[in-house]
This record gives C-alpha cells, structure tokens and sequence, in this order.
C-alpha cells in the first residue's frame, strides 16, 4: 500500500519538473526575441537615431548609422533620416493681373546630424516638411508673383525663378523653429502652368508676332529689290546720256575736221547734213562698204565703211 502511494507522488513531482523546464525555456526564449527587439536598434545609412527616456524625460544625442544602439527595453528610438531629402508640391499662385498659376517646385536639403536633436524637440513627429516647409514656400512664392504678370513671368522666367530662391532660402534660414538644421538647400522650379485659354493666347499672340516678323522682312526684301532696281535703271541711264553727250561731241568734232579740210565753200550746212546722213546709213547698213546713191539721176558713190575687206 505505502509504495503504491509513492509512485504517484514520484510521477506528479517530475512531471511538475518538466512543466517548469518548459516554461523557463518558453521564458527564455521570449526575452531572447524580445530583448533584440527592445534593446537592440539598427541604425542604417544615412539614417540616426534618438534615444527618448520617458522615465528621466531625456533625449540622447543623435546615432549615426550605419550601426547599432542599445537601449533599456522602456526607452523609445526614434528613427530620423538625415541624408538628402526633398518635398515637392504644386502651389496655386496669382500674377499681379490676377491670373491663377500652378507652379511645381521641388526642394532638396539634408539635416546637420548636430541639430537634428533640437529639430526633435520643435517637431516632435518630425513633421516639419508639411508644416514650416510648405507654409515658407507658399508664403514666399505668391508674395513674389504678386509682383510680376503673367507675361513677365514667361518673359522673364530665369529672374522670377532667381527672386522665388533667394527668397525662400532666407526665409528658411530666418525660420526659428528649423534650427538652421537645413544644409545645401537646393531650389528648382520645375514649372509654371498657365490657364488653357490664357496659354492658347499666348501662343495665337507669338504666331501674329512671328507673322509680322515675316512680313517686315518681305516688305524690307521688295524695298531693297526696288531700290536695286531703280539704281540700275538710273546707272544705265546715266550711262546712255553720257554715251550719247560723247557721240556727239565727237561728231561735232568730226564735221568740224571736215569743214576744215574743204574751207570755206559756202556748203557748210549741206556737208554737214551729208555727214549725219552717212552716219545714219552706218548703223542702218553696217556690213556694206559702199553705197551707190543717185542725185539729179546722177550716181554718187558713198563709202559706208572706212575700212575695206
């Protein structure tokens, strides 16, 4: 009887031994999981990490990744992205004549790993790319639109783009809540976009521009042709004129010679006649070297041609 009441007691005891083997080793694995997941960080590249003790109401330095942070299991980490980061938006602004545009900017910048601990304490959910970012941009572009039409802003684009810069890197830079924790702050205004009837406008407006151009220069081309045109016509003429002055001077001189030669006779007025008739016959007849011509039924030969054959 005494050793069948033993066994069951052996049996109960050992059994109890085993459920506590199993749940020290539950146990043990439990803090091997949790304790990697509590205490253990991985900071990665380009990444850090702040430390945030609810018990002492500290927060650590910034971790630089790429590494790991240890913690106790009631701290909390905070993961922070310090490396190139951007914030893109397309902000409705008016031009001074009150036209609505769209403009897309884009914004890049990186944190300074020394005041990502004070860019925290302002932001707490590190949400301070949609709350200063985007209220600076905003503000900045529409002041500096309001200053310029629409047209400037396509006409001068490169100068409303450079104002809208440097007024929103100052403006980040003055904003205290920031910190200056901003580095190499790159601006791009990627573009600007118009109303569709405003656009067609435009494009209607640089076609009549375009076409103007055009005719202008044809209207130059037919002037300068003209002009060529009436220059030759005056050089020819002027050209014909003295031609002619010389022909005559030097028939006026040959007559002269001629009536030297014969004196005095009395038929001057008929010799000279009797020249411009040759010359006439000259150019009427150029290839015959004489001329037979009958006066009073009387044959006169008329050498046409000075030289002979």
């Amino acid at each position: 009887m005494n050793n069948r009441g033993v066994e069951p007691d052996i049996e109960f005891s050992f059994s109890k031994r085993k459920i506590g083997l199993i749940m020290l080793c539950v146990v043990l694995i439990i803090f091997a999981v949790i304790i990697p997941l509590t205490m253990v960080v991985n900071v990665g590249v380009g990444h850090a990490v702040i430390l945030i003790d609810p018990i002492t109401r500290s927060i650590s330095d910034p971790i630089l990744g790429p590494t790991y942070a240890f913690k106790a299991p009631w701290v909390g980490a905070v993961d922070v992205y310090h490396a190139t980061d951007s914030y893109e938006d397309t902000i409705p602004c008016f031009s001074s004549d009150q036209l609505e545009m769209q403009i897309v900017v884009l914004l890049r910048w990186s944190l300074d790993p020394n005041k990502i601990r004070d860019l925290y304490s302002n932001y707490p959910n590190m949400n301070y790319k949609g709350t200063a970012i985007e209220s600076i941009l905003e503000e900045t572009m529409r002041l500096v639109t309001k200053d310029h039409t629409a047209l400037e802003t396509i006409e001068l684009r490169e100068v409303v783009r450079n104002e809208i810069e440097t007024n929103v890197l100052e403006e980040l830079h003055a904003e205290s809540s920031l910190v200056e924790a901003l580095m190499g702050v790159e601006f791009d205004l990627k573009n600007i976009g118009y109303p569709e009837k405003y656009t067609s406008s435009i494009e209607d407006k640089l076609v009549a521009q375009q076409q103007k151009i055009q005719a202008d220069f044809d209207r130059e081309k037919i002037l300068i042709l003209a002009n060529a045109t009436a220059q030759e016509l005056i050089i020819t003429a002027l050209g014909e004129a003295e031609a002619k002055v010389i022909e005559a001077n030097a028939t006026r001189q040959a007559i002269e010679m001629v009536l030297e030669s014969v004196g005095q006779s009395g038929n001057e007025t008929r010799i000279a006649e009797l020249y411009l008739w040759v010359e006439a016959l000259q150019r009427i007849a150029p290839d015959v070297e004489i001329l037979i011509v009958g006066t009073d039924g009387i044959p006169v030969l008329i050498p046409t041609n000075s030289t002979t054959r």
